[in-house]
């Protein structure tokens, strides 16, 4: 108990340093939405998609793949929270995560050039 404690108590900090550092650009807000979503339920999930993904990504994964990629990726990885922001930039934003079993991955938004920004593309890269 002491040692979950702890540890839990040594992610925090990075958490919000993480969302600090993420909610100061609309990239970055884009990405905190993404997380929130996916740990809140399928259906807040799709609806950020359908509001934050570009036209282009929208037109060629149909609804019921989305539907069908965020059921996959929730029963791999449970809810995950952001570790730390690995690099930032206006065209692309890398956080790290960490998963329902404690595997650590990174998640590489790519966005649009215009405003507002949309995410281009997302890659996943999860270890462990």
């Amino acid at each position: 108990m002491t040692i979950m404690v702890l540890i839990v108590g040594l992610l925090l900090p990075w958490q919000g340093m993480a969302s600090d550092t993420l909610a100061a650009t609309p990239q970055g807000k884009h990405v905190l939405a993404y997380f929130t979503a996916f740990n809140a339920s399928e259906q807040a999930f799709i609806d950020v998609h359908d509001q934050l993904m570009a036209d282009s990504v929208l037109k060629k994964i149909p609804r019921e793949k989305r539907i069908e990629m965020f059921t996959r990726m929730r029963g791999d990885f449970g809810t995950m929270t952001i570790e730390k922001v690995a690099r930032a930039s206006a065209k692309e934003i890398a956080v790290v995560v960490l998963t329902k079993d404690g595997a650590e991955g990174t998640f590489t938004f790519q966005f649009e050039e215009a405003a507002p920004f949309k995410i281009a593309s997302i890659g996943i890269d999860v270890r462990g």
